[in-house]
């Protein structure tokens, strides 16, 4: 189904005129236009009665700008190095849960429990960190779509959910 904007013609192609010329993406220009319709919907005014000049206002809109090469690279490292902490935490905390589970004293010398609690503030560490950056530690930069969104704004939290998911199944296994 197509969108049906509450926002009028003559007011909405300025605006998304103005802000194609501050070099905003389409995916950016349909966030605002968005963003503008939720305003009409929500106050059942006109975008000229509550945002008045579509240029001006596109012009103060706030837009950020794209990644350059050399920060996209940063990014999708950052987004590597905290995914994989995240498995490496997930690893210890099955570890530990497992020799716990089992009643065993010691797993690779040390005792379970402090296993479990290392690998656990790990993983959790790792999802909280990568969602305080944001766009700094995404995978997929310059790519649009609820697909990339998803990856970059899910991925550690996933690693978290198999995480407990993990927890359970040793539980249930060996319990």
């Amino acid at each position: 189904m197509i969108k049906q904007w509450k926002v009028e013609p003559d007011w909405q192609e300025p605006f998304l005129a103005a802000l194609a010329d501050r070099g905003a993406t389409p995916a950016q220009r349909d966030d605002a236009l968005g963003d503008v319709d939720d305003a009409c919907i929500r106050q059942n005014k006109t975008a000229r009665e509550i945002f008045g000049d579509p240029v001006a206002y596109g012009k103060d809109y706030p837009v950020s700008s794209p990644l350059t090469a050399r920060e996209a690279g940063q990014a999708r490292t950052r987004a590597i190095v905290l995914a994989l902490a995240g498995l490496v935490g997930m690893f210890f905390a099955l570890l530990g849960w497992t020799g716990m589970v089992r009643d065993v004293d010691k797993v690779w010398g040390a005792n379970p429990t402090i296993w479990f609690v290392v690998g656990l503030v790990i993983a959790i560490a790792a999802a909280i960190v990568d969602t305080l950056l944001g766009r700094k530690a995404d995978f997929t930069q310059g790519e649009t779509g609820a697909a990339s969104t998803l990856v970059n704004r899910m991925l550690p939290w996933i690693i978290v959910a198999l995480t407990l998911i993990g927890l359970l199944v040793v539980k249930l296994t060996h319990g």
